[in-house]
């Protein structure tokens, strides 16, 4: 809860074209921008919220991060030498401002940010998050700033709370007919690997190159993925061979028609049906890692700000969702 008082004057909020949050000009999150102090934050590695990284790394940005997304920008070829690593509940000083991660239910690694001023002016910036106040725990703030991905009162998925289970389901099944492939976002196949051994599935993962020195990387700072090869290696010929294993890859890779195996795909914009057969042997799955629009009508419901602002580079439907909560929340300042 915030402390009662009268209301202060908040540090000056820039929202810029590419997404990025300029605070007080000493910080910018998620973009680029010509700060004072050159901190950078980077919420998670989706390419949306690293948009003019290179930028930042070129002009010497100092990177703030959690330790899995700092090892995961490597692989996808950013080298920042000037950088810190944060974990959700760490916090670090920056003049008169107190910045603060917390937890985010994402993509492993993403965090949400909460900077705190030395006379009690909260301002938090959601970044990408599903499940407020379950996997997302959710802080009071004077200003919100949020990214409303699923922004219009349509986007709506009614099986988001059990959308999991059937995805586990649907894997066990089709393992007794052969091998599967999933496909999706970088981060979010890693995501579902956690979610299917929490499930009971144990076949052997076949990981296309990125996804797998992905998890590698986060099995060297302790997280466990249990048994996965590099797809092309002569070990997953011999694994797919055997006819029981899971492939992964970015969902840029799908291609329609394997004959060698069931495909899933994994979308965040199916509303309709959380599983629909789309071809003999594949089927579009309706997992999403962001809140749909119910989601973030909560999430703030549950911040209670004064101000918010939506980023509209990383929103759908911007305007609406601003003017929806502007009615029903009684939010009077909705940027």
């Amino acid at each position: 809860m915030r402390t009662p008082g009268m209301p202060s004057k908040p540090p000056s909020i820039v929202i810029g074209s590419d997404g990025g949050i300029s605070i007080a000009g000493s910080v910018v999150i998620d973009g680029h921008s010509n700060v004072s102090q050159r901190i950078r934050v980077v919420t998670h590695i989706h390419s949306d919220h690293t948009v003019n990284l290179q930028e930042s790394i070129s002009s010497s940005y100092r990177l703030v991060a959690t330790q899995l997304t700092l090892s995961w920008l490597q692989v996808f070829g950013y080298s920042a030498t000037n950088y810190l690593s944060l974990e959700a509940g760490d916090s670090i000083r920056l003049g008169d401002l107190r910045l603060r991660f917390l937890k985010s239910l994402h993509i492993p690694g993403t965090v949400q940010v909460l900077v705190e001023t030395d006379d009690g002016t909260r301002i938090l910036y959601s970044s990408d998050f599903k499940k407020p106040g379950e996997g997302t725990p959710v802080e009071e703030a004077d200003v919100l700033v949020i990214d409303a991905v699923y922004g219009r009162p349509s986007y709506v998925r009614e099986f988001d709370d059990y959308i999991e289970y059937l995805l586990v389901d649907l894997v066990k099944q089709l393992l007794t007919e052969g091998g599967v492939r999933i496909y999706g976002y970088y981060g979010k196949v890693n995501e579902v690997m956690s979610i299917l051994r929490q499930g009971g599935v144990d076949a052997p993962f076949v990981l296309a190159p990125k996804v797998y020195m992905m998890t590698k990387k986060a099995e060297s700072l302790g997280i466990r993925v249990g048994d996965y090869v590099l797809a092309g290696s002569r070990e997953s010929q011999e694994v797919i061979r055997d006819g029981w294993y899971v492939y992964l890859d970015h969902s840029s890779r799908f291609t329609p028609g394997s004959r060698d195996a069931s495909t899933l795909v994994l979308s965040g914009w199916e509303f309709r049906s959380p599983i629909r057969r789309i071809s003999s042997r594949t089927w579009h799955v309706a997992f999403s890692d962001h809140s749909d629009f119910r989601g973030l009508v909560k999430y703030v419901s549950s911040v209670r700000p004064r101000k918010l602002y939506v980023v509209k580079a990383r929103s759908s439907g911007a305007e609406e969702f601003a003017a929806y909560v502007a009615k029903n929340l009684g939010i009077r300042e909705v940027y």
